[in-house]
């Protein structure tokens, strides 16, 4: 094995794919990363962004009101 140049599906940068890497990605059967680790980073705060959204979206839809909840 020896370290790869990948181009980066985003930006389209070229980024290292080191042997290290390549062994790691190997051992727990992933595919070889198709984004730069800066574009993966982003993406990632993305993702968490959203899903921060989207559980503050699902906490509204359960609240209830006051006055409907002592009129039972």
């Amino acid at each position: 094995m020896e370290t790869v140049i990948l181009t980066c599906i985003q930006c389209d940068d070229d980024f290292e794919f080191s042997v290290y890497e390549q062994k790691k990605y190997n051992q727990k059967g992933f595919d070889p990363p198709l984004r730069c680790l800066k574009c993966r980073k982003n993406k990632a705060k993305k993702t968490e962004a959203l899903e921060k959204k989207k559980f503050k979206d699902k906490k509204k839809q359960y609240r209830i009101k006051s006055d409907e909840y002592f009129n039972l």
